[in-house]
């Protein structure tokens, strides 16, 4: 089941494998959607008909992303149900572009939370968002291999736009829907650099998607106009021979998004040998699997210069490429086949894994984003205080780079303390610059139901976690480290009197007031009853 069954998108290309892959095994398997592309209709039942077609003895894999508003739906249908979860965009990468697609991803995240207690069990298509599932408290959370018909990447090149293309410029590359969570603006901007130091012979291709008249659309021919390069095209919906000469004529294949549950773009550049430079956000790194060239710096003059290297340096170019041979040849079809088979296989049976122990919930979360990778600020040392007063507290933080996603959270000793880490969105970067949002930690606090303390209430966690926790969350501000003053008026705004300024001369003071604070709502609560 899906909410929208879409024709050529990621999504909708899954939905159809599992499908053919299902049948290919004897089960008999139909596509249930709320809504459908024309091209679809064939294919497809609406999603409203399933819980009078359903039996105890049927399995629903339900697939989400976006806001589907099929929650109840599937409350009230029988049989076993999982999750196949391909990720939620943050909602916080939209704003200021699509007041829409913020509220959306918003609502997406909600129906996340409800539609635990309704499902068995839980897949995701990387190990970062499978991460996201377990802080959500999703039960029996697995890995699925991302299945990519490789076939339909063998489309001839359109011969006219192929030859219009290899006029011996270099050619950079970008696929995708034109979203401000793929942050095109840092394609333009690196590729500006790129042709201004090091080669002007050279063409910015961008397939994909750009609605003029749209906010983010608007912006991007904007910032076009105003950078200034030469040989930018914007090529809009391409076919799969236009597509396909797109790719013969590259260079290199440049992603700089901020946000990706899994990548397709990122392999099909690979399987049509060229080589990927991809700036390491979310689930970029477990896609590229070590083949690429994966940057942590969202630095123009620092990725220029990558895509300098690897034009320039023949020795270089051919271990990327060789490195990304393997890398598609890992995802063969029959491999990923046996695996998914593998995964399903119980469930399908009918045989139900062990009722797995949930936790007791922490009756406070002390939120420290950088405690791991910044532990001698004064909200790390704030952290530790308060953890020392709290025992029974969770304090929750931001992996360091090089830690990978985990389906086993739980607390590791970091500095002394026992720490649960969660993976950051962006990869994390030295002081000044801000720590990055994280979507398994802001989950994990939302799916909890313990008062929420917020240690920065400037940081990209309490400014997305804020509103969505309400009156359980007290916040603390460092007026020393802070200049935003948006971030300040919002935290003022959602907390009023449990905000709390940190006192860096005396970090036991503060300390001392916030546990005061969290005792007097403790009382509260108790005399309310």
């Amino acid at each position: 089941m899906v909410a929208r069954l879409a024709w050529g998108d990621a999504i909708g290309n899954q939905v159809r494998y599992l499908q053919s892959l299902l049948r290919s095994w004897g089960h008999t398997s139909e596509i249930y959607a709320d809504a459908w592309d024309d091209a679809c209709r064939e294919q497809v039942r609406s999603a409203k008909s399933y819980p009078r077609e359903s039996t105890r003895d049927s399995v629903l894999l339900v697939h989400h992303s976006f806001e589907s508003k099929l929650v109840p739906l599937i409350a009230r249908s029988r049989g076993r149900k999982l999750l196949v979860y391909h990720n939620i965009t943050p909602a916080r990468l939209f704003e200021g572009f699509d007041r829409g697609a913020v509220l959306a991803c918003d609502a997406a995240r909600v129906e996340l939370l409800a539609l635990r207690p309704h499902v068995d069990g839980a897949f995701a298509y990387s190990r970062f968002s499978a991460e996201e599932l377990v802080a959500a408290g999703y039960r029996h959370v697995d890995v699925l291999p991302f299945a990519i018909d490789w076939n339909a990447f063998d489309t001839p090149p359109d011969p006219a736009l192929r030859e219009e293309l290899d006029d011996g410029f270099a050619n950079i590359l970008f696929v995708g829907r034109a979203v401000p969570s793929k942050y095109v603006d840092d394609v333009l901007r690196v590729f500006t650099a790129y042709q201004r130091l090091y080669q002007p012979k050279s063409r910015l291709l961008v397939a994909g998607n750009i609605h003029r008249d749209a906010p983010y659309g608007g912006f991007l021919h904007g910032l076009k106009d105003l950078l200034g390069p030469e040989h930018i095209r914007f090529m809009g919906r391409v076919s799969a021979a236009q597509l396909s000469a797109c790719f013969a004529s590259a260079t290199a294949y440049l992603s700089m998004s901020r946000h990706e549950g899994f990548g397709v773009p990122l392999l099909e550049a690979m399987y049509r040998d060229v080589p990927v430079v991809a700036y390491g956000a979310a689930a970029v790194p477990e896609t590229m699997g070590g083949a690429g060239l994966t940057t942590f710096s969202r630095d123009p003059l620092d990725v220029a210069q990558l895509l300098a290297v690897l034009e320039r340096e023949p020795a270089l170019r051919q271990q990327v490429r060789t490195a990304q041979r393997a890398r598609v040849a890992s995802l063969s079809q029959q491999a990923v086949a046996a695996q998914v088979r593998t995964a399903l296989q119980g469930w399908l049976e009918g045989r139900m894994p062990e009722q797995a122990v949930v936790p007791a919930a922490p009756p406070v979360e002390l939120v420290c984003p950088g405690f791991v990778t910044r532990p001698d600020a004064p909200m790390s040392r704030l952290a530790r205080e308060l953890q020392r007063r709290l025992p029974e507290s969770r304090l929750l933080a931001l992996r360091a780079r090089g830690e990978e996603p985990t389906l086993s959270l739980g607390p590791q000793a970091t500095e002394g303390a026992p720490v649960w880490h969660f993976t950051p969105d962006q990869p994390v970067v030295p002081t000044p610059e801000p720590l990055p949002g994280s979507s398994s930690l802001e989950t994990a606090v939302r799916a909890s139901t313990g008062a929420v303390v917020l240690l920065g209430t400037d940081t990209v966690v309490a400014q997305s976690l804020m509103q969505g926790v309400g009156r359980r969350a007290w916040g603390v501000r460092d007026a020393a480290a802070s200049s935003n003053e948006s971030a300040t008026e919002a935290a003022r705004q959602h907390l009023g009197p449990r905000l709390l300024e940190l006192n860096r001369a005396d970090i036991h003071a503060t300390a001392d007031a916030l546990v005061r604070s969290l005792a007097s709502k403790k009382r509260g609560h108790r005399h309310a009853r």
